[in-house]
Order: structure tokens, then C-alpha cells, then sequence
């Protein structure tokens, strides 16, 4: 395959626009508080929320992910040479556009493909195709897009290098699969409605497509390429051969799983004929060379937990003492909700104020007809263990998007309830149509970022100050005054480390 390359030292690959912050348009939700304490602890709150996704911001994470030195590309700590080879790009998902500009900014990039919701702004459109595909139920665009990605994985020769920019939502937006677009979508809407873990509706995903479960690398390995996937994760655990279904986990079951799935859940005879006929005479994966699977390199870049360390920094920052809660909550909202507040309000009973950070990704079981996301319900489901208290809970995606609605989160304190009720607001109705999105419209209460341009799953930030009680000083900083102590025993990290190197070489548990 025969391309030019442009060198570090030429015209501008890239331009970065300015980013406006993320916090931007959120001061109504300060101006719904009921008395100073319950307006400071918002205020806080939003402050931790920034914080996080500052801290995850891909492009600048890309950025320091990659260097060039000489004819060296430097990838924390894995060096690939330059000379001879030819670079090209793949980026796929919520953070496309922003991890494509530094790539672009660092590399000299022959050609590439870039796939999101959202138009390539900044990109240089003489190498790198852009295309729109859809969330959560791929469209026209997104099988155009697989179709194109294969075309150019499959011009790759031996020595070329494949860069490989993956990140949450790339399950939908990027496809190829031989069942009508149609059945696809049906499928996908059955899957995301039943409120299954998202690692079963992966497995389906990839039992139905030509690129997930590790069949992009694995095509262009064959092809002699070096494939080097750089990789946010939204999932809980980070499981490369679940993050946009894994086109780069060259080890993935590869939908092994997904009738199993499908009949364990009673979701069997909701499929379309074409995908159960594909999943019951699924063609035999190839068994692929050693040497094609040490030609596959895959690093997690950003991840949850990376959010969760800059929530709490800024809350000791702040003043709180302060627990990492988990970066692995699942469970359906509704349940969680309750759970993770009552438990976090009753931690450090010595502390004048506390923090709880914790992330994970929840589900919702769609019974009602009304509209949310699984942020929103399950701060609603919480709202009752909050009340007369002095105390906040947020729960945000940090992608900006939650559900089927524009919100990206909620957030909820101790005079939620009061206030509901002198609306004629029940939560547990709103619960039951699962329509948290109408409630908290109704308060003021929605957390709107618009996309962000990241997604490491979701945020939940609780934070609490204590009526007529004073912590030693030695533990906690209110109002400037005193220390923290870093030696609390209840900050803890959990997770994987921001920064890890995945070589595959064996099948993941």
C-alpha cells in the first residue's frame, strides 16, 4: 500500500479548538439549594465532577501517551522504529475526535478512518475519512464506516503500523456484519432494554459481527501489520474484549457465548431469524499464529479510576475527608442508589465532613414509558435517604449523555423531597415509569454538560457535612483550616491503574 507521509516538521496536521469547561451553564443547579451549607456542598460537588473529567480528557492523555524520538515512536514504554514504516489511524467511539487530533499532532499519519456521532472538528480531511455513525443502535453510517475500515485494513502489508484509538460507544457507531441493518438494530434494542451486564450484550454483539471480539487486529496482523490499540475504557474492570466490543482483543471469545446468553435470558425468540440463524451456524474462527498475536499491542490510557483519584483530590482539596467507595458498582440503579448513600452517610461518624466517591456502571430494566438514564434513576431512588440531611449525591456519565435524554446525570440533596412534595412530586411514581428524567426537569435538578468528548462509565459523588460536630483537625480541612491526613485508612484505590500495558497473550478470565 502506497501512501505519503508528512513529517512532524511540516504544515499543521491538526488544529486544537478551544474547549469550553465543562461545569459551564450549571450555576441554576447552585441557585436550587435551600440555605448556604446545601448550596456550598453543590457547588463542591460540581467542583469534584469537573475535576474528573479534566483529569480524563483524551486528547491530552494521547497526547502524553506518545512519543517520537529520532525515528522511535515511544509508547509508554514499548518502542516501534519509524523507518520504512507507513502509520496509519483508527479511531472509533465517544472520544474519536479528541484522541485523533493528538494523534495526528504527534504522528505522521498516511491515512485513516475516524468513526463518532459527532463531526471531526480540527482534522486534517485529506488523510483521515470521517464518518457519523449512531448511538446506541448503529445505522446507515456506522456499517458504511465498517465497510470503509476494512477496505483499509485489508491494503495493509508487512512492517505498516495500524494505530488503533478505541472508546466507549464504538460498539454502535462501527460495524460490519452480514445481517440486514434492520435485524441489527432490532437485536441491539433488545439487548439494551433487557437490562443485562453489558459484557453478555458485547458477547451477542460480537457472535453478529466481521470487526468485534478482536477480528479487526486479527485481520490486519494477518496482513503482517503491527496493531497498537490505545484504548479508554467505560466498563468496569477494563476488559479490552469489552470496550467497544474489542476490535482489538485479539484473544476475545468472539460470541462463543452469545446463544447462551440469549437463552439464559429469555431473549432467544425476541431475535430477528438472521441473527438467531447466524449465531446457530456461526462459521469457524481460524486459528490464528503466534506471530500474529504478538503483532497486537493494546494500553489502557484512561480509565475510571483515573476520574475517581481527581474527584477525590479536589474534595481533601476542598476540605473532606475522604473514601474511594469502588470503581466497580454494578447492579440496577434503583437498588444501588439507596444502598451506596445510606452506607456512604453513615462512614467517618467522627468526621465534620465527609466525601464518598465511587464509579461503576448500573442498569435499568425498562418497564415504564417515560425517560431517564440509569444516572438519573438512581440518584431519584436515593432521594429519600438524603432527606433533612446536610448532604449532596450526583451521579453523572461522564460521556455528558445518560439514557435516551440530553442530561448527562442528576443531582439530589436533603430538601429534594421537601421540595418534590410541594410540587405533588411522588419519586416512587416516577420510579415506576422509570421517568426520572420528568422529575428532575420539574426541580431544576439535571446535570447538563452536553458531550463531553470522554467516557470512562459513570460518576457518583457523594459529599456531607455534619451538624454541631467537629473532626480533629489532623483529619480533615474545613474552610482552609487544618490538615488532611493521608494516612486515613478509608481512602482506598481500587481498579485497574490508569496507565497499564496490555500485551495479549493469553485468553482473559
Amino acid at each position: 500500500m502506497t501512501k505519503s507521509v508528512k513529517g512532524r516538521g511540516s504544515e499543521p496536521l491538526v488544529t486544537r479548538p478551544q474547549q469550553k469547561p465543562v461545569a459551564e451553564g450549571l450555576a441554576s443547579l447552585l441557585t436550587n439549594a435551600k440555605g448556604r451549607t446545601l448550596r456550598d456542598l453543590r457547588r463542591d460537588a460540581l467542583a469534584c465532577l469537573a475535576a474528573a473529567l479534566h483529569a480524563i480528557d483524551p486528547e491530552r492523555i494521547v497526547e502524553e501517551a506518545l512519543r517520537v524520538r529520532g525515528r522511535t515512536l515511544e509508547v509508554l514504554g514499548r518502542s516501534y522504529p519509524l523507518d520504512g514504516r507507513t502509520i496509519d489511524l483508527l479511531a472509533f467511539g465517544k472520544a474519536a475526535v479528541p484522541m485523533a487530533r493528538a494523534a495526528l499532532r504527534m504522528l505522521p499519519v498516511a491515512s485513516g478512518i475516524l468513526v463518532s456521532t459527532r463531526p471531526a472538528t480540527g482534522i486534517a480531511k485529506d488523510r483521515i475519512r470521517s464518518f457519523l455513525g449512531s448511538h446506541p443502535l448503529p445505522d446507515a453510517g456506522s456499517l458504511a464506516a465498517g465497510e470503509a475500515v476494512l477496505r483499509l485494513v485489508d491494503g495493509l502489508g508487512p512492517d505498516d503500523l495500524l494505530i488503533v484509538l478505541v472508546s466507549g460507544g464504538a460498539s454502535a457507531m462501527f460495524e460490519a456484519s452480514p445481517i440486514p441493518l434492520r435485524d441489527l438494530r432490532a437485536a441491539y434494542a433488545s439487548l439494551l432494554e433487557s437490562g443485562l451486564p453489558i459484557r453478555d450484550v458485547n458477547e451477542v454483539r460480537k457472535g453478529l459481527s466481521l470487526v468485534k471480539g478482536g477480528r479487526l487486529a486479527a485481520r490486519a496482523a494477518a496482513r503482517g501489520a503491527t496493531v497498537v490499540g490505545l484504548i479508554v475504557s467505560d466498563i468496569v474492570g477494563n476488559p479490552i474484549e469489552d470496550i467497544g466490543s474489542g476490535p482489538t482483543a485479539i484473544e476475545s471469545s468472539r460470541g462463543a457465548r452469545a446463544m447462551q446468553v440469549l437463552r439464559t435470558h429469555g431473549l432467544w425468540e425476541e431475535m430477528p431469524p438472521t441473527v438467531r440463524t447466524r449465531l446457530e451456524a456461526a462459521p469457524a474462527e481460524p486459528k490464528l499464529e503466534q506471530s500474529v498475536r504478538r503483532r497486537v499491542h493494546n494500553l489502557i490510557v484512561a480509565d475510571l479510576s483515573l476520574a475517581c483519584r481527581a474527584a477525590m483530590k479536589e474534595a481533601r482539596r476542598r476540605g473532606y475527608r475522604v473514601r474511594l467507595w469502588s470503581t466497580s458498582v454494578e447492579g440496577e440503579a434503583r437498588k444501588v442508589g439507596p444502598s451506596f448513600s445510606s452506607h456512604a452517610l453513615e462512614w467517618a461518624p467522627d468526621a465534620a465532613a465527609i466525601g464518598v466517591i465511587a464509579g461503576g456502571e448500573t442498569t435499568v430494566r425498562v418497564v415504564g414509558r417515560g425517560r431517564g438514564g440509569r444516572n438519573q434513576e438512581l440518584v431519584l431512588s436515593a432521594a429519600n435517604a438524603m432527606e433533612g440531611r446536610h448532604a449532596v449525591l450526583l451521579s453523572c456519565g461522564t460521556d455528558g449523555i445518560d439514557g435516551d435524554t440530553e442530561a448527562a446525570g442528576a443531582i439530589v440533596d436533603g430538601d429534594t423531597m421537601a421540595r418534590a412534595r410541594r410540587l405533588g412530586l411522588d419519586p416512587e411514581d416516577f420510579l415506576r415509569e422509570n421517568n426520572s428524567y420528568a422529575f428532575f426537569q420539574a426541580l431544576g435538578d439535571l446535570i447538563v454538560t452536553g458531550p463531553t468528548g470522554t467516557n470512562v462509565a459513570d460518576l457518583m459523588i457523594l459529599l456531607a457535612r455534619r451538624r454541631d460536630r467537629r473532626a480533629p483537625s489532623r483529619r480533615t480541612r474545613i474552610g482552609g483550616r487544618g490538615r488532611v491526613d493521608r494516612r486515613d485508612p478509608g481512602v482506598r484505590h481500587r481498579g485497574l491503574s490508569g496507565r497499564r500495558l496490555e500485551h495479549l497473550s493469553g485468553e482473559r478470565p
